[in-house]
């Protein structure tokens, strides 16, 4: 049995592949749709006439924009480690997991066997991680992060925690604890969704 040691970003990293990302559960799929004001990108540009009292609009604003920001940071991410986006969704998951068979790679990110393979191939020939056998199993192998690409994760991992950083020093209100709670709220209500939309498909 493989022993894993998450990162901090193995629950980013499993929504980002776990499942379809959607906010709409089947049965409000038909509903009358929300006002475009709802998806702006820039919340603060929203006329207060246009909100209602509760403020849902801009909150579902403000997480639009934060998906929009934050896959913009990974495509900066993947440009820098010079890999696609799936293949830097490949590396970041055998990272996290620390150590991982080519089967959980391709569940995990819905690729065929072809495609794991070379995706694989192309991530070992860049130096992010190598093949070894598996202790447990003589007919597999695992796949585990080199060094070099340890050391590159943690690059990502330290940009994170820096721009943590910075937003817990520079908010004007909440305090580090609420920070996370409000983060850790909007999380879990987004992977229960997920899992419903899994278990409805």
């Amino acid at each position: 049995m493989l022993v894993r040691t998450p990162l901090f970003l193995a629950a980013e990293i499993q929504l980002k592949v776990a499942a379809p990302m959607a906010l709409l559960s089947p049965e409000t799929d038909s509903a009358e749709p929300s006002p475009l004001v709802a998806l702006t990108r820039n919340p603060r540009k929203i006329a207060k006439k246009t909100l209602p009292v509760s403020g849902v609009d801009e909150y579902a604003s403000a997480l639009h924009l934060l998906d929009v920001e934050h896959r913009k940071l990974r495509t900066g991410f993947a440009d820098h480690l010079g890999l696609t986006h799936n293949e830097y969704d490949a590396f970041m998951f055998i990272a996290e997991q620390r150590s991982t068979t080519p089967k959980e790679l391709a569940a995990t990110l819905r690729f065929t066997t072809g495609a794991t393979t070379a995706m694989i191939d192309r991530l070992e020939n860049v130096d992010l991680v190598h093949r070894i056998p598996n202790p447990d199993d003589r007919r597999s192998i695992l796949i585990e992060p080199t060094p070099h690409g340890q050391s590159q994760a943690g690059w990502v991992i330290s940009t994170y925690t820096r721009l943590a950083a910075e937003g817990v020093s520079t908010h004007a209100t909440l305090t580090p604890e609420q920070l996370t709670e409000t983060v850790t709220h909007i999380t879990s209500i987004i992977t229960d969704r997920i899992r419903k939309i899994a278990e409805d498909a």
